[in-house]
This record gives C-alpha cells, sequence and structure tokens, in this order.
C-alpha cells in the first residue's frame, strides 16, 4: 500500500524570463536539511527541459510538466505529474516553477484546491524581480508581470549589484503599492534566498488583477535563442555545491489517467 501523503510543504518561486528563480532556487536547495528529500517542479520546452538540465546538474529530485507552459498545464498533465512524483520521490519539500512567461493564478488555485487541498500545504509564493526591468514598460505594462508580483508573498530585488540608485527606488516604489502587503521584502545578488522564507505562511487574500491574462498561443513558443540563453545564464561555478538529492526525470503522457492515488 502506498504511503499516505499529507500536507507536504509547497512553494512557488516565481518571476519574470531572466529574473534568476533557476539561480534561486538551486541556492535553496543547498540550503536543505540534511535527513530531507526535496523535489522541484519544472516547465518542460520541447525535447528538453532547460530547466530540469540546470538542475540534473545539482543532483536535484525533478519532475518536468510535459505540453509547454505548466500554467496551461494545470490540468491532467500536471496532475499526473505531480502524483507520479509524490508516489516515487515521497519528498519532504516541494518547489514549483512555473515559465516567467506564465500567469501563477491557475497554479496557485490547482495546488490549493479541492484535489491537492489534504496532500499539499501551500507556503508562501516568492517573486523574484529584476529591479532594472521596472523602467521598462514592456515589464510594468505585462499584465502576468504585474500579477506575478501581486499574488506572492515575499517579494525580492534580485541582481542588485547590477541596478543603479533609480531602479531601486522604482522598486521600493512597487512595493508601498503592494496591499497586502508583503510579509517580506528584500534585496539579494544572484539569487541568495533565506530558507526560512519557505515556511511563511501564504496569504490566500492575495488578488490577480488579470487573472485571465494568460493565454495559450505564440507567447509560450519560446524560440531556441531565448532557451540557450537561460541556460547560459546559470553560471557552472554556481552548481559546483551539490544539494544532497538524487535527479531523475520522466516524461508524462497526456493519455495517463490522473486517477487519484493517495
Amino acid at each position: 500500500m502506498s504511503r499516505k501523503f499529507t500536507n507536504i510543504p509547497t512553494n512557488i518561486v516565481m518571476g519574470f524570463l531572466g529574473a534568476g528563480k533557476t539561480t534561486a532556487i538551486l541556492n535553496l536547495l543547498k540550503q536543505k536539511p540534511a535527513d530531507e528529500k526535496w523535489a522541484v517542479l519544472v516547465n518542460e520546452f520541447g525535447q528538453v527541459g532547460i530547466d530540469g538540465a540546470v538542475f540534473a546538474a545539482s543532483d536535484a529530485i525533478v519532475r518536468e510538466v510535459a505540453g509547454g507552459c505548466l500554467c496551461c498545464a494545470v490540468g491532467l498533465p500536471f496532475q499526473v505529474a505531480v502524483n507520479r512524483l509524490l508516489t516515487e520521490v515521497k519528498p519532504d519539500r516541494l518547489l514549483i516553477e512555473p515559465t516567467g512567461l506564465g500567469h501563477p493564478k491557475r497554479v496557485l488555485d490547482r495546488l490549493a484546491g479541492g484535489y491537492f487541498q489534504t496532500v499539499l500545504d501551500v507556503r508562501a509564493s516568492i517573486c523574484l524581480v529584476d529591479p532594472r526591468k521596472l523602467s521598462d514598460s514592456r515589464y510594468t505594462s505585462h499584465e502576468n508581470f504585474v500579477d506575478q508580483i501581486a499574488l506572492s508573498d515575499v517579494l525580492v530585488a534580485n541582481k542588485m549589484d547590477l541596478a543603479d540608485q533609480a531602479a531601486v527606488q522604482r522598486f521600493s516604489c512597487w512595493v508601498e503599492q503592494s496591499h497586502p502587503p508583503k510579509i517580506v521584502v528584500a534585496q539579494t545578488i544572484q539569487g541568495q534566498l533565506d530558507v526560512a522564507w519557505l515556511d511563511l505562511t501564504r496569504n490566500p487574500e492575495r488578488q490577480a488583477s488579470f487573472p485571465d491574462a494568460h493565454q495559450t498561443g505564440a507567447i509560450h513558443q519560446i524560440p531556441e535563442l531565448i532557451r540557450r540563453i537561460r541556460i547560459a545564464q546559470v553560471s557552472m561555478k554556481r552548481m559546483d555545491t551539490a544539494a544532497s538529492a538524487r535527479y531523475f526525470r520522466s516524461k508524462v503522457a497526456l493519455i495517463m489517467h490522473a486517477q487519484r492515488i493517495f
């Protein structure tokens, strides 16, 4: 008989393309307790999962959701991926990294909803922002960018070593406009996060301003150039210290039944 899974601590780590999500998760994995097993659920684009390949170098336990954008695959593929991951890995914690172009509302709703309500304990969501992008209207007017910030409990300005004072001030303005207030607001470099943030309580009252903004289409067809850039963004020296977990990957067939297995 399979183990009964209940209240597995679960966190979403989000942020627009280039914000440093993958590096941040790698750093969190390095801080995990030695006696715990953590798992990471990421997107898959094309035949090779970009973030999955990066995590493989750090011996993370990874499951990739087939079918492109995780935010759009929260039905059958998502449910099957989470079920199989929990059954085969039996993790003590689950970290989820949606695509940078994605809207997190559907993922949060699915995780905290009826199917996984007693299985997963959804805790604080973390959003990383590159403060230099806050002067670019292509970012600040993008509905998914706005709602990633709005739905986060922990808001982190990453890459502060590259930001000038004007960028810092713009970030502060975004923080001041956040309601409800963030539980934690922080500034960091190279995706250095405090592992204690993962156990903060999620505020379910946070609302998306554009809940219907996320649509499938050309925006999710990530070109090869961007995919290569994302690989290059994570330097090899940041992956030298591997988290003490094993890596494996498994494609999730869309024809599999999403039968509940708990």
